[in-house]
C-alpha cells in the first residue's frame, strides 16, 4: 500500500511541476506572435484551469519553437554601407 502511495505521490508531484513549467513558459513567452496558437492569456487559462492536461496541451500546440524564439529574439541584420561611401 506504501508502494502505491508513493507512486502516486511521484506523478501528483511530476504534474505539479509540469503545470508550473509550462505556465512559466507561456508567460515568458517575449512576443504574442510566436505562438503557434492562441495568445498569451488563453493558454494562461487553459493551463491553470486544466493543470496538467492543460499543460501537455500547450506543450504539443501552443508552445513556440526554439527556432521561433531564437529568431524573435536576435538582433536585426546590418545593412551594408550605401555605394561609394568606402574609401
Amino acid at each position: 500500500m506504501e508502494l502505491f502511495f508513493l507512486v502516486f505521490g511521484l506523478f501528483a508531484i511530476g504534474g505539479l511541476v509540469l503545470t508550473i513549467w509550462a505556465l512559466v513558459d507561456a508567460i515568458r513567452v517575449p512576443d504574442e506572435s510566436m505562438f503557434q496558437s492562441g495568445n498569451r492569456l488563453i493558454w494562461v487559462l487553459v493551463i491553470v484551469l486544466t493543470g496538467f492536461i492543460g499543460a501537455i496541451i500547450y506543450l504539443i500546440v501552443g508552445r513556440p519553437s526554439e527556432a521561433d524564439r531564437a529568431r524573435k529574439l536576435a538582433p536585426p541584420p546590418v545593412p551594408p554601407p550605401p555605394p561609394g561611401s568606402i574609401g
